[in-house]
């Protein structure tokens, strides 16, 4: 069943972990259009691609020989770091670029790092790193610098979803919301698809906080929006429910009805989209308490 994009005021706090889904649009879209994404706005022309899927490791196996935080006469601090190596190891030097990476992250302190040789040859072991082998930074692209109409212009609806994200060129915002809908409408055929689409729009709005304005512009434009199927939307309904039951019966409500679910029921009710039979059933309430809910939203001192 079709409900209104955004009913009413779930707080979903960061403990949700937003971001997941954030990140998981993102990987997904771009992966598919990687070798397009990659020429026009990182600047790398792509001839051939594999996915890495290998998770990348935030420990070593093994830990470090010797570490120590010193402070010297001038009252300088720094991590003095001494690894004992008795073969003659041709990764070394990357793998003590790893030891610097971690222990800079967690103490924030100058790093020495001394290898101790105490092998029978001559060590051969590089000691340093080829300039492209050295982290020094990294590439930031900020896609609110990037102009909305570029992302608008493509025919892939994955980029023009990313239009939400750039910059509106100081349009207003129903303005770009409409022209944002109206080129992945005119892209996608197939209602399903075009449902997902709209989820995917509506995630990324609210990286913007324009959750409010893209419901107003989908509802003018005629086009509604699947709530629960929005995780957002279904974690809303878990949150109201778990507020219930960790804050117990509030005082004054009638048969026991939970705090949360009464937030849940109160946030629906307002936003006018959907009938009493259906609030009750996602609040597992009768239909008849739905509505001692609904007088009391209309009572002027209420």
């Amino acid at each position: 069943m079709s409900k209104c994009f955004y009913c009413g005021s779930f707080e979903l706090s960061k403990s949700y972990d937003m971001s997941n889904q954030y990140d998981k649009i993102f990987k997904e879209n771009i992966g598919e259009h990687f070798l397009s994404l990659s020429k026009t706005y990182l600047g790398i022309e792509v001839a051939s691609s594999e996915e890495l899927k290998d998770k990348l490791q935030t420990t070593l196996e093994r830990e470090a020989d010797f570490l120590r935080k010193i402070t010297t006469p001038k009252g300088e601090q720094m991590i003095i770091q001494l690894e004992f190596q008795s073969t003659d190891e041709q990764g070394m030097a990357e793998r003590m670029q790893l030891y610097f990476a971690i222990l800079r992250q967690k103490y924030k302190l100058p790093i020495r790092q001394f290898v101790i040789y105490v092998g029978s040859k001559p060590p051969k072991m590089r000691t340093r790193l080829k300039p492209e082998e050295v982290f020094t930074g990294f590439e930031l692209l900020d896609l609110r610098q990037v102009s909305y109409t570029q992302w608008l212009e493509s025919d892939i609806p994955e980029e023009v979803l990313l239009a939400v994200l750039g910059d509106f060129q100081q349009k207003k915002v129903s303005t770009v919301l409409k022209q944002i809908i109206s080129k992945i409408v005119k892209l996608i055929d197939d209602p399903g698809t075009l449902q997902k689409y709209i989820r995917q729009l509506a995630t990324f709005a609210r990286l913007r906080n324009l959750v409010i304005e893209t419901e107003q512009t989908l509802e003018y434009m005629g086009l509604t929006y699947d709530i629960e199927k929005d995780v957002f939307y279904q974690r809303g309904v878990k949150k109201g429910q778990q507020e219930g039951i960790e804050k117990g019966h509030q005082e004054g409500i009638e048969k026991g009805i939970t705090q949360g679910v009464v937030k849940m029921v109160i946030a629906l009710l307002k936003s006018g989209k959907m009938p009493l039979e259906e609030v009750a059933r996602i609040a597992e309430l009768s239909v008849i308490d739905v509505q001692k809910m609904a007088d009391q939203i209309k009572k002027p001192d209420s």
